[in-house]
């Protein structure tokens, strides 16, 4: 087993749920199937079984199809012999797991298989999060160099006149909002105090 370890870890090198998520590698199993030489049945019901073993499902199949690290796993065991699989499963357990220890996931050994699938779905969701965050914040940066060349499109004079209107707008918006809610607290304060 270990020429074969020796070989593997060769040819190919781990990939975390991060870099998944920010390539957005995902795969169909006919994809996978036919880059193996297998059929997508034999992949999705014999091969998958021995994988999930190795990692967390959620770090290995999303609603979008399978994650790179599926594809790195399954790309190992498709050489793994019958009767090497469970060694195959430990070693590779050994070599992945550093991968999502650092966010709460795990050895299969040391916790239940559904608190490891819950923490592995959690940090997903989380970094999906971020990922959507720093979308956003890059559409304001965005936005504000807008503004910035909006504002060279324009006198100073022009400039100061729609600051100052639009400051007014927002006073005027403020006197809204604070009276509607002092009206309405008096209102239940009321309210309360007839009860």
């Amino acid at each position: 087993m270990s020429e074969q370890t020796e070989r593997i870890s060769e040819i190919n090198t781990p990939r975390t749920q991060s870099a998944v998520e920010r390539t957005g590698a995902h795969y169909t199993a006919k994809q996978l199937a036919t880059e193996f030489g297998t059929s997508s049945s034999n992949l999705r019901t014999r091969w998958f079984q021995w994988v999930a073993k190795v990692a967390p499902e959620p770090l290995l199949k999303t609603e979008a199809g399978y994650t790179e690290l599926a594809r790195t796993l399954l790309g190992e065991f498709r050489s793994i012999n019958t009767h090497e699989r469970e060694i195959w499963v430990s070693d590779a357990k050994s070599r992945y797991a550093h991968e999502w220890e650092t966010v709460g996931v795990i050895e299969g050994e040391l916790m239940p298989d559904e608190v490891g699938g819950v923490l592995a779905t959690l940090s997903n969701q989380n970094s999906t999060a971020e990922i959507a965050l720093q979308q956003d914040l890059a559409n304001l940066d965005e936005f504000m160099d807008g503004l910035k060349q909006a504002e060279s499109n324009f006198s100073e004079a022009e400039v100061a006149r729609f600051r100052l209107n639009g400051a007014q707008r927002g006073a005027a918006r403020f006197k809204i909002e604070a009276q509607a809610e002092v009206e309405v607290y008096n209102r239940l304060q009321q309210k309360r105090l007839e009860s």
